[in-house]
């Protein structure tokens, strides 16, 4: 597994983390935080990252042996999960850069306006 690849995954899951505490945060200044949702998201992660592990591992044991075919073209598992790597990788990357645009320019209120007399 070369290191460029094992990057990528640290990289993801810090994007991951990044994605649930800035989701926890906006939905605390918003005065909406659900600790249930914050606890699925937690786990959702977790379960996600504990996949891409075991997934990249079993590649990593059978690099040549199971073939995957992902729109008319075939590829081994590992070659797979690289490219499942990457696209979570921008799908979160995107999802946390949307969501620190919108806290730096000030679309996330901060507690709940009052009515005014």
């Amino acid at each position: 597994m070369d290191t460029e690849f094992i990057n990528l995954c640290i990289g993801l899951i810090i994007l991951i983390t990044s994605n649930v505490l800035l989701g926890s945060v906006t939905s605390l200044f918003q005065k909406q935080f659900d600790k249930v949702k914050f606890i699925q998201g937690v786990i959702k992660s977790s379960i996600i990252l504990t996949v891409f592990i075991g997934v990249t591992y079993a590649g990593v044991l059978n690099p040549n042996i199971l073939m995957i075919e992902i729109n008319g073209q075939s590829t081994d598992l590992l070659t797979a999960i690289k490219m499942l790597v990457m696209g979570s990788y921008l799908w979160y990357g995107k999802d946390v850069f949307v969501k620190l645009s919108n806290l730096i320019s000030g679309k996330v209120k901060i507690g709940k306006d009052e009515e005014t007399k």
